[in-house]
């Protein structure tokens, strides 16, 4: 059976951005997404989405690097949320 796409949706206040999840280079701390600008400091919600699966998760923009894009840190470092999101990825 062939997996569905992986999307990342990133939520900063009101601006909602969609990005194929082959964009990112996703970690256990964070992730770095292609071709997207927001201001280090600017809080995030990450959704994860694979078909009708979906995992959210609180971050931060750490870094922005122009006409490259920005890494996210991931607030949330329990074991818990790590192996939460190691296990949708990996689904």
């Amino acid at each position: 059976m062939r997996r569905s796409k992986l999307w990342i949706n990133l939520q900063a206040g009101r601006k909602l951005i969609s990005v194929p999840g082959d964009h990112a280079l996703i970690g256990v701390t964070g992730f770095f997404v292609r071709e997207i600008q927001l201001p280090v400091g600017t809080p995030v919600i990450v959704q994860f989405c694979r078909g009708r699966d979906e995992l959210s998760m609180r971050g931060i923009v750490s870094s922005s690097f122009a006409d490259l894009g920005l890494s996210v840190e991931f607030e949330e470092g329990s074991g818990l949320a790590v192996q939460k999101l190691a296990a949708f990825l990996a689904a």
